[in-house]
């Protein structure tokens, strides 16, 4: 965990330069309702985002819920970021960090894990989101696609894909 605070850290240092040298930002749709397939969610998660102002990029969050079941088990996720999008005209970067609190609970009979520690299990994971999103100024279509690197317990999986499909208002 001190590793994920340490990227938070630089993470916000490196964005909040970027609102003091002025960067000009339009005012806009900086709400969304998205489907995120993989991403922080691991299999899916519908989220919702907003940015902290009346601007469309700048520093912003999200919260979203992922839930599956399989054979009796289920998996649930809850993950949160605060993001940056930095861009214009509707194409940003994004790039984000955050947690996420995972719930697992199945049997070994559903085939699904190995390892009996897996099966159930519940705990944080910390994540960072890199990629590029596709949010219009007056709302509209949204996407999103990128990479959502995560660490959990000594665990660090650099190349974890993700993709949103949703709406920008």
């Amino acid at each position: 965990m001190d590793k994920f605070l340490t990227l938070l850290m630089f993470f916000l240092i490196g964005i909040l330069p970027q609102n003091a040298f002025g960067q000009e930002e339009k005012e806009g749709s900086n709400h969304g309702v998205f489907l995120e397939l993989l991403g922080n969610g691991i299999f899916y998660s519908v989220n919702y985002d907003t940015r902290f102002s009346k601007k469309v990029d700048g520093l912003g969050g999200k919260v979203g819920f992922g839930y599956i079941s399989i054979d009796g088990g289920h998996y649930s996720s809850f993950p949160f970021l605060v993001n940056y999008l930095l861009g214009k005209n509707g194409h940003y970067f994004e790039m984000g960090a955050g947690a996420n609190f995972l719930v697992t609970d199945f049997d070994n009979g559903a085939g699904l894990f190995d390892n009996p520690e897996i099966a159930k299990w519940e705990g944080w994971s910390g994540a960072i989101s890199l990629g590029y999103r596709y949010h219009p100024v007056g709302g509209g279509f949204l996407f999103r696609a990128g990479f959502t690197p995560m660490i959990k317990k000594g665990e660090f999986n650099p190349f974890w894909p993700q993709v949103s499909f949703g709406y920008a208002f």
